[in-house]
């Protein structure tokens, strides 16, 4: 199960280390960031509402067996995987929110070894948990050709 999880995730995986290292390679600080506090309310109340969005899909999705999508997921034995991927994305924006919020205490001046780690960070996962989304949509969308073939 584990092993099956980080091979569905592995894209996931790579897109977080990727922004991570070019965010900590390029020294990327709040000084960089032009309106460093709106950016981080706005980023805060998006990661939020993602949050909120997620766990209501993955608290719907079993509630709704008679729906042709929702067989049509079982059926494919897909139902699971896009579970995993709504935790998945779930738990990346939360992270997100943990950070942007974090992010509010620096000064947008602030140039310090400690706020490029923190502002690393909270790029990583908002642009990992804007990947997941694309991938998720991407997903449902494919799912939703194939219940409506039939």
């Amino acid at each position: 199960m584990k092993k099956g999880r980080i091979k569905r995730n592995i894209a996931t995986i790579c897109i977080f280390l990727a922004t991570l290292s070019i965010s900590l390679l390029t020294n990327f600080s709040p000084a960089k960031i032009n309106n460093f506090t709106d950016l981080m309310s706005a980023s805060l109340s998006f990661s939020s509402i993602a949050t909120a969005l997620f766990f209501s899909c993955f608290s719907l999705i079993p509630a709704f067996t008679n729906s042709q999508l929702v067989k049509k997921l079982k059926q494919l034995k897909w139902d699971y995987k896009v579970m995993d991927k709504l935790m998945h994305s779930s738990l990346i924006f939360l992270i997100s929110s943990i950070f942007s919020f974090i992010e509010l205490f620096f000064c947008s001046t602030d140039n310090s070894r400690l706020s490029q780690i923190v502002t690393a960070i909270w790029i990583s996962t908002t642009i990992t948990g804007l990947f997941n989304t694309v991938f998720l949509v991407l997903l449902l969308i494919k799912l939703f050709d194939l219940a409506t073939d039939e």
